[in-house]
Formats: structure tokens, sequence, C-alpha cells
């Protein structure tokens, strides 16, 4: 499984902030992920992060896979780390949230966050086959669903977010699969209609000879 970074820019203001603590410390508080926001076009299809998704990564990674918390992607630009308990990860029903408590040294990156310069956030994660489907939209667009994140790696808040990033390619190959399958369908489903169009042709001239016979 290849590695997928998305980035979401944020509206609404409680999904970036700042908190002080009651130790005098600061918090990085926001999602890196919500549930049920459409993306935008990733290249002739959306995309869509089903509640729960990461319930189980969560569950299976504690203790075990150690996430960081980076600024702008950059690993140079570390604000926390589960393991050494500066980084909290959650799934609500809103999303995936994350608290960081960065060091004194990135008060930078939380003068940016306070003053909104910064808005968005991010996470790197993998999807397996089985955590992914592809369903048709309303408007006859094809959706890629995000059902279960199988490993996650970061997360953080991000400058200039845009969704969809860079790593799009991935779930490329997947929608450009799930078109294939959706082809080499069509002529089965076209044979599957004429036999029981010619079925129904046939019923329906025996049912004038019964008729004619009477």
């Amino acid at each position: 499984m290849e590695l997928e970074r998305r980035d979401f820019a944020f509206d609404e203001t409680d999904e970036l902030i700042v908190e002080q603590r009651a130790d005098g410390r600061a918090a990085i508080i926001g999602y890196a992920a919500v549930y049920n926001r459409m993306s935008l076009d990733l290249g002739g299809f959306k995309e869509e992060i089903l509640p729960g998704a990461f319930d189980k990564v969560l569950s299976r990674q504690r203790g075990k896979q150690d996430v960081v918390a980076l600024f702008n992607h950059d690993s140079n630009i570390v604000l926390g780390r589960t393991s050494s308990g500066t980084l909290e990860l959650t799934s609500d029903s809103k999303g995936l949230r994350y608290v960081v408590t960065p060091p004194v040294s990135r008060a930078d990156v939380l003068e940016l966050i306070a003053r909104k310069d910064v808005a968005g956030s991010s996470f790197a994660f993998t999807v397996g086959k089985e955590g992914e489907a592809f369903r048709t939209g309303d408007g006859g667009q094809a959706i890629r669903q995000i059902r279960e994140v199988s490993g996650l790696y970061d997360v953080g808040p991000v400058l200039t977010p845009a969704y969809p990033s860079t790593s799009a390619s991935v779930a490329m190959r997947s929608y450009e699969a799930w078109i294939a399958s959706q082809s080499a369908e069509e002529p089965a489903v076209r044979a599957v209609s004429s036999r029981s169009a010619l079925r129904g042709v046939a019923a329906a001239w025996a049912a004038t000879l019964r008729l004619k016979n009477v």
C-alpha cells in the first residue's frame, strides 16, 4: 500500500485553533480530516471519508505505531508525536481530531494559527482495497468512499491547504481500476437484459397463441 496525503481547508473557525492550557502551555487543536465532506475533483472523481474510517486504525496503532504532528508536511518542523504524549488523536462524530502541544521553539506556528494565516490541516495515510469503494453520485460523477484507513502516519496544520494533494495518483489508480471493472460488466449486463427481453417477448407470443386457441 502506498502513502497518500490529503489537505483540508476549513471554513469553520473551530476546526483549527490555539488553546491556552492551565499549565501555561499552548496547544493546537484541529481536525486532520472531516467526515462526509466532499473533496474537489481529483481527476474525474471526488472523494469522501466516511464516519468511523479511523476507528480501527487508532485502536490498532495505539502503543504500537508512532504518529507525528508536522507543520506544512515538513519533517524538520516536528510539533509533537504520540509516543511522547505530545500528540493526542481521537475519532469523533465530526472527524479525526488532533491535539498537539508544540515546543516553545514553535511559537511562530502558534502565532500563524492564532492570526488565521494558517487555516488548514493534513494527514498522511494508507488504504487497503477493502477499505475503499466507489459509487456514482447524484450528478453522475464517481465518488471514492474511504471506509477504513489501514495506516496513519502524520497529521498537522498546513499553510496552503489544497484538496486534492499531490499524492492523489494512488486514488487515481483505484478509480481507473473501478472504471475498467464497470466497462467489463457492461456487456454482461446488456446480455442479461437482452435475454430477459427475449424471454418477455416469447412469453407474450405464447400468451397470444393460447388466447387464439381458446
